[in-house]
């Protein structure tokens, strides 16, 4: 029985954008260049772990962004209702002035 070859995909590290020059120099060259067969499923292996790590990082980027803006409007929320009680208190002191 013959032993199965075992190919490794290098680990994804380094930044997001690191990863995407990567993933489009892998891209033309699966375009470009006619390779073995091998060189095609390693590629094309690796391709797909970048594309992985890039889909994670923007995915993860997204909730922070939908954290901060979901806390930047409680804060306009709470500043609103500040005002307005401000305001309502405004006015009862006035309708108390009036009797």
């Amino acid at each position: 029985m013959a032993a199965k070859k075992k190919t490794s995909v290098k680990r994804v590290s380094g930044s997001f954008e690191e990863a995407t020059d990567e993933l489009e120099e892998i891209t033309r060259r699966l375009e470009d260049e006619p390779s073995s067969l091998a060189k095609l499923l390693e590629d094309f292996e690796r391709g797909q772990a970048l594309l992985s790590y890039c889909q994670k990082t923007l995915k993860s980027a997204r909730k922070r962004l939908n954290m901060i803006e979901a806390k930047l409007q409680t804060e306009d929320n709470n500043e609103g209702s500040d005002e307005s009680s401000e305001q309502s208190s405004d006015t009862l002191d006035d309708d108390v002035r009036l009797f």
